[in-house]
């Protein structure tokens, strides 16, 4: 049987996403045990801090893979000529950050993060150039590089922070997170040598078809890089603004500093990685149709277009259901047994729509870039984020009701996002009635098989330990509802097997 080759990038993509998700959430679970929830909190305010930074960037790569798609050689020119612009202004932000260490961790609100900005400076420079030579090669459809490089990049990171960390700890907790945050230079630069050294080696193929034009289409490059990075800086823009707002609102409810940074800590660097993980399978999905879905509508094919849009998102409606009520269901056992705590039980139970909501939107965003309506999920995002920021400020402040007021913050930024989303995606009111009877249909199927892996696991409990039951329970829901969902997609599959 020849598997499609949608389903075979996306299964390439899917696969090293998740595994590198795996290693950075053991890296995260032994690392919270090591600096304790103090300590993960002040690591995750320096890492949003980076995030933001390294997303004024973040258009290029795509952009960059856009047109090394449509011209290969026209692609290599543009990677020299970009990769040298972040050499320089990459280089002139990772000296500011450096030098301006201890007042920037004073207005992040914690002056221990001292150590913590100065170990993010060398990354600041070699993660754009590493992104944008993704980009190139993601243009040229090397999935399984791109997903090579990804793993060992993590790999690397996170071996090399555990030992800094273990190393650092007798020096106090703020040396210790700065010394083991200098790991993601390493590991983006291990990556980065492998990747150049695959390049050029490969450059060879363009000198089959030279560029024949005098001009580059630089701006339509810059303009859609910008448009770009404009929206995906959104989401770090939230978190970096998260980073400062949690913290403080916290301590205005009463908390000292250090309880501040542990609540934080649970939440953003707990709960969310939890609810997130799932995500990274409707992320592999947008990733890979993104070009052809574009391709299609560009090249006047819409039977195909709405084809596959449409397979694209009851993927994400599957995949979402079957994660949000696993979430819901087991919140519990899944802090505990990864973090050995119970204190981001109720965070991931408010947080976990958060798979079916974040595959919605990141697949209708990557729906309408396809029909160049780029400006539309980035006037949503800033409609949800503005929410968020409101609804946060308000409620973290109340005391008693710092967790429920981050995780209503978080969901009612996703959930304004989608519905802005959906609504410019025009879905005839036939298409409604059509869906509402598969959403009823798919639920009620959800909801049976979880009992039923529920009730039959649960049934030996007395001949079980807790984790085990658990390990067995979770794989027996996602194998049932892994069939049940290849029902469902098997028609769809077959007509999208180009």
């Amino acid at each position: 049987m020849k598997i499609p080759r949608l389903l075979k990038q996306s299964f390439t993509r899917a696969s090293a996403m998740i595994v590198v998700k795996l290693i950075g959430l053991i890296g995260r679970v032994i690392l919270t045990r090591l600096v304790g929830a103090e300590g993960i909190g002040m690591y995750q305010i320096a890492y949003s801090f980076y995030g933001f930074l390294i997303m004024l960037s973040g258009g290029l790569p795509t952009a960059l893979a856009i047109i090394t798609a449509k011209k290969t050689v026209v692609g290599w020119q543009f990677l020299k000529i970009i990769s040298l612009f972040l050499v320089l202004f990459g280089s002139c932000i990772s000296l500011i950050v450096f030098w301006n260490s201890t007042l920037l961790a004073e207005l992040l609100g914690n002056p221990r993060l001292n150590y913590a900005l100065r170990g993010l400076a060398p990354a600041i420079l070699s993660a754009p150039l590493l992104g944008l030579l993704r980009g190139y090669l993601q243009g040229q459809e090397q999935f399984g590089l791109i997903a090579a490089s990804e793993v060992i990049e993590q790999a690397c990171r996170i071996s090399c922070m555990l030992l800094i960390v273990y190393h650092l700890m007798p020096f106090g907790i703020d040396r210790a997170v700065g010394g083991g945050i200098y790991a993601t230079f390493i590991g983006s630069l291990i990556s980065f040598v492998i990747l150049t050294i695959y390049v050029s080696m490969d450059k060879k193929k363009l000198l089959r078809s030279p560029y024949k034009s005098s001009t580059l289409p630089f701006v339509w490059f810059f303009r859609t890089s910008f448009i770009i990075s404009i929206t995906r800086m959104l989401i770090p823009a939230s978190e970096f603004i998260d980073a400062i707002l949690i913290p403080n609102r916290l301590i205005s409810a009463g908390y000292s500093t250090s309880e501040a940074t542990s609540i934080y800590g649970i939440i953003i660097g707990m709960a969310t990685i939890i609810v997130y993980t799932p995500t990274l399978v409707t992320g592999a999905l947008s990733h890979t149709t993104t070009m052809r879905i574009a391709s299609h509508w560009q090249q006047g094919n819409f039977d195909n277009f709405h084809r596959l849009s449409r397979l694209s998102l009851k993927i994400g409606w599957l995949w979402g259901l079957f994660s949000s009520t696993f979430l819901f269901v087991y919140a519990t056992e899944l802090s505990l047994f990864i973090f050995n705590t119970e204190d981001a039980y109720l965070t991931i139970k408010y947080l976990s729509a958060i798979p079916l909501v974040v595959g919605f939107r990141e697949i209708s965003t990557s729906i309408l870039w396809s029909k160049d309506a780029r400006e539309i999920p980035f006037i949503g995002l800033i409609v949800g984020i503005s929410c968020s920021i409101t609804l946060q400020y308000f409620l973290i402040g109340i005391p008693g009701l710092g967790y429920i007021g981050a995780a209503v913050g978080i969901l009612s930024m996703e959930i304004i996002s989608v519905i802005w989303n959906l609504k410019a995606l025009n879905i005839s009111k036939y298409e409604l009635k059509q869906v509402f009877s598969y959403i009823f249909l798919d639920t009620a199927a959800i909801f049976f098989i979880m009992f039923l892996s529920y009730f039959f696991i649960h049934s030996f409990q007395e001949d079980l330990i807790d984790i085990t039951r658990f390990i067995l329970s979770g794989c027996l829901y996602f194998m049932i509802s892994g069939l049940y969902m290849y029902i469902r997609l098997v028609a769809d599959l077959k007509i999208n097997k180009n």
